[in-house]
């Protein structure tokens, strides 16, 4: 089966793999010119995805063999390892990555002739020979990659940002687009792979600078940004805390929280079993890089994101596996084990106020 093809830019195309957790997509840029066109294909994904990208490549540019230009963000296997199969196919197919990433992706057995350093290309703007375009290189250093880089088509106002801006799959159904939701699987993917803000805030920077400045914002995984959500979430990553700053501004709260969310996760185990093999699987199977926990022998021992975001995950699985009755009555024995270590305050007062039965002040007082 072909992958998904959607038009987000004028001749800017996404592929989206099936996944439900974790999906990649694959970009695909048509320059033309009259009867000329040049077809650049952006991390065009991992062996798996080898034989529904030949299906779709075939209905949108007539097949494998008809690409020009290959741009590697990075060279992770998931965005990288089907390079080999697209050369073997496309002879006259070049890879354009930065040097970091080719002194990795040679391994790949591709030859010296065949990869293009965008270090050497005079200016970081270069132009379609063909047919006159327009694009721009930019660095993400070390987001998450020291080599990383994005690539901007000044056509289509597109910036293809590889892993930055990426994100889980947090929204139900398959949308193309982002939405507030979507934010929840962003904040996650940078805590646990982006190295540090720092290095966040260059990349912002560089995207700042941009001019004219990108209308959407296609990441390697996730969901396509576009409209006022690009500098609403660009500006929540400036100030979030992920890789080495989790590390050294750990809360001293971690450890309280620990104790009683898996006391509380006992209790689930013991009263409610469904309940429990549900939660069990969305959050603490072991290997499940999605989650925010790292579970050893039924027991959550590290967390991967700050508590107070750790617990926002808790609570959304629960609404998503309980009616309002049982959810409310779950909250409270949960606020019971968090009051008993004295983190009751990570609870989000939204959710506090269901707690207590809304008083009628006119009882009190007579006007």
């Amino acid at each position: 089966m072909a992958y998904q093809i959607q038009e987000i830019g004028k001749n800017f195309y996404l592929l989206r793999s099936d996944e439900e957790d974790f999906h990649r997509n694959i970009y695909v840029k048509i320059f033309k010119k009259e009867n000329k066109a040049i077809n650049l294909i952006m991390d065009p994904g991992s062996r798996v995805d080898i034989d529904p990208l030949t299906k779709s490549l075939e209905e949108l540019i007539g097949g494998v063999d008809k690409i020009d230009l290959i741009f590697l963000s990075h060279q992770d296997p998931d965005v990288s390892s089907a390079t080999p199969f697209l050369l073997s196919i496309a002879p006259g197919a070049v890879v354009i990555t930065s040097q970091d990433t080719m002194r990795l992706i040679k391994m790949y057995g591709i030859p010296a002739k065949r990869l293009k350093a965008v270090e050497d290309f005079r200016s970081e703007t270069v132009h379609i020979k063909h047919t006159g375009h327009r694009i721009k290189f930019v660095p993400a250093y070390f987001c998450h990659f020291r080599g990383a880089m994005m690539l901007y088509d000044f056509e289509s106002r597109v910036l293809f940002t590889g892993d930055f801006m990426g994100g889980l799959n947090t929204v139900k159904g398959r949308p193309i687009y982002a939405t507030e939701e979507a934010w929840e699987g962003i904040s996650l993917f940078h805590s646990i792979y982006m190295p540090s803000n720092l290095a966040i805030k260059h990349t912002i920077d560089r995207i700042s600078l941009l001019n004219p400045f990108p209308e959407v914002i296609a990441p390697q995984h996730g969901y396509v940004v576009k409209s006022d959500l690009i500098v609403e979430f660009l500006t929540r990553l400036s100030t979030l805390n992920v890789g080495m700053d989790l590390l050294t501004h750990k809360e001293p709260t971690e450890e309280q929280f620990l104790l009683a969310l898996n006391e509380f996760v006992g209790r689930i185990r013991k009263e409610y079993s469904n309940l429990y093999s549900a939660m069990y699987e969305k959050l603490f199977t072991p290997g499940n890089f999605s989650s925010p926990f790292i579970a050893k022998g039924g027991e959550i021992v590290k967390l991967k994101i700050i508590p107070s975001d750790a617990l926002k995950f808790i609570l959304d699985v629960l609404k998503d596996e309980t009616d309002s009755a049982l959810f409310k009555k779950l909250l409270t024995i949960l606020l019971g084990y968090l009051e008993k270590y004295n983190i009751s305050h990570l609870l989000p007062p939204a959710e506090l106020e269901v707690q207590h039965e809304k008083i009628d002040i006119k009882e009190i007082f007579e006007e």
